[in-house]
């Protein structure tokens, strides 16, 4: 029989999932659809259906991870990343510019992002390995900040030229002022609330400071520049036909890989099959980042359970044409704090965004594609944590730095300059967005390879001389 005491609780506890599930889906979706711009952009045809079909590809994405994602007990949210997605935009990319006929490049783009994600789920599943779970256990500061940071920067660098090309181009100045004002504000009601003597009910509140900059940088544009804006420059999301972006658009099929056979050289295929695994492997290591760092950390004991699911969701993408997906750091703090206590908090997030899409999308036509980036650009931003600016700045160059600290301090800033400088040439190219995150995993890997080798080579040291004395 049901302790009625026990009752109240668990219905304050359910509230508080419904509250966190539906707050963080309005809250997060101004970054689902900058990310969708982004990928829409990257899509063979016209731009309207292109970003409306972005747009699906990562909003189903999230859905399918709320739905699968509930079977675990951890109130995970996965999703669509920087990283990752910078990736698959650069291989779908690719195999849509060498597609010998136009009719064929969007079937290519999705028989190349299907082949991906295979290849990704694959690699991901590696990460169940004991051996590989040790070697990313040795991860250090270069690779985990400085690959949080860059996948930062790489935002940034996508928003810059997908989100406020046009609005720069109407009125650099008003732009400016307009976003500057809005990030501002919102930082600072965010720091307002994160403050040390805050208690729990104002800090529940720091998440809105996503939706203070959106409000903002909205009514910014509708009082300043909406009267300039062209249907081209400088528009809302409606404009480019988000409000589209259902979950009816068309997945993968094997006519596309019909197709794709047809017009694509044979020697692309290979060159998938090693992107998607790149893919993978970025995949693992920002779950793997979530995993560890996340508000309340899940143990290293069920990675396995985690990354399994994660690939099964990858897997199941693929023939829908969904976008690629890992756990999300900012996203579960975020319902974390706003009292989402059980799993039933991740299947509410998708539920929400399924009501979204399906009866809110003339108001979300009406957000400007400046507020778009203006939210993308604060979760930026708010992945450079306390923890962050503490560990590399203070540790590696305080005066009791040791020299260890003080080169992982040095590869840390190595990583973030080499990632916007890649990012900043190479965007024309169709991969300056994956540039920066790609460039701080080959830095990080070999960083972290070279610890990985000497810890073991300690570990056998002390081995043999335990064997020796004994």
């Amino acid at each position: 029989m049901t302790n009625l005491a026990e009752s109240p609780s668990r219905w304050r506890c359910a509230l508080g999932d419904m509250f966190a599930g539906c707050f963080t889906a309005v809250v997060f979706y101004a970054e689902y659809i900058g990310m969708g711009v982004v990928l829409g952009q990257a899509l063979p045809g016209p731009v309207a259906s292109s970003v409306a079909l972005g747009c699906t590809m990562v909003v189903g994405a999230v859905i399918v991870n709320c739905v699968m994602g509930a079977a675990l007990r951890e109130p995970l949210l996965a999703g669509p990343r920087a990283a990752s997605l910078a990736v698959l935009v650069a291989g779908m990319k690719f195999s849509a510019d060498y597609a010998n006929d136009d009719a064929a490049r969007l079937p290519a783009a999705l028989a190349a992002l299907a082949t991906m994600l295979v290849v990704a789920a694959a690699t991901q599943l590696t990460g169940t390995l004991p051996r590989v779970r040790a070697w990313l256990a040795c991860t250090s500061v270069a690779l985990r900040k400085g690959f949080v940071f860059s996948t930062a920067v790489g935002i940034v660098v996508g928003l810059a030229s997908a989100q406020l090309d046009g609005c720069l181009r109407v009125s650099p100045a008003l732009t400016a002022a307009v976003m500057v004002v809005s990030v501002a504000v919102a930082l600072g009601w965010s720091r307002w609330c994160s403050r040390p003597d805050s208690g729990p009910r104002r800090r529940r509140l720091a998440p809105f400071s996503l939706i203070i900059g959106t409000a903002l940088a909205s009514a910014g544009y509708y009082a300043l520049l909406a009267p300039f804006a062209l249907e081209d420059l400088c528009a809302t999301v409606g404009s480019a036909a988000h409000e589209g972006a259902s979950l009816l658009q068309p997945g993968v099929s094997a006519a596309n890989f019909e197709v794709a056979a047809r017009s694509l050289p044979l020697w692309i295929w290979p060159v998938l099959v090693l992107i998607g695994a790149l893919l993978g492997l970025v995949l693992l290591l920002e779950s793997l980042t979530a995993l560890r760092e996340t508000r309340e950390p899940t143990p290293p004991v069920v990675w396995a359970a985690h990354l399994k699911l994660r690939a099964l969701v990858n897997v199941a993408a693929a023939p829908l044409g969904l976008a690629c997906s890992s756990v999300s750091m900012v996203r579960t703090n975020a319902l974390i704090e706003s009292a989402g206590s059980t799993r039933l908090a991740v299947l509410f997030h998708g539920m929400a965004l399924i009501a979204i899409l399906l009866f809110l999308h003339d108001w979300i036509g009406a957000l400007p594609q400046l507020a778009v980036a203006v939210a993308l650009m604060l979760l930026a931003i708010q992945m450079i944590d306390e923890e962050t600016r503490t560990g590399v700045w203070r540790r590696g160059y305080g005066p009791n730095a040791s020299p260890e600290r003080v080169r992982s301090a040095w590869a840390f800033w190595g990583v973030v300059a080499l990632s916007l400088a890649a990012g900043s040439a190479l965007h024309s190219h169709g991969w300056g967005f994956g540039g920066g995150p790609l460039m701080a995993l080959f830095v990080g890997m070999a960083w972290t390879g070279k610890r990985f080798l000497q810890q073991r080579r300690q570990l056998q040291q002390s081995q043999a001389f335990v064997r020796q004395s004994g």
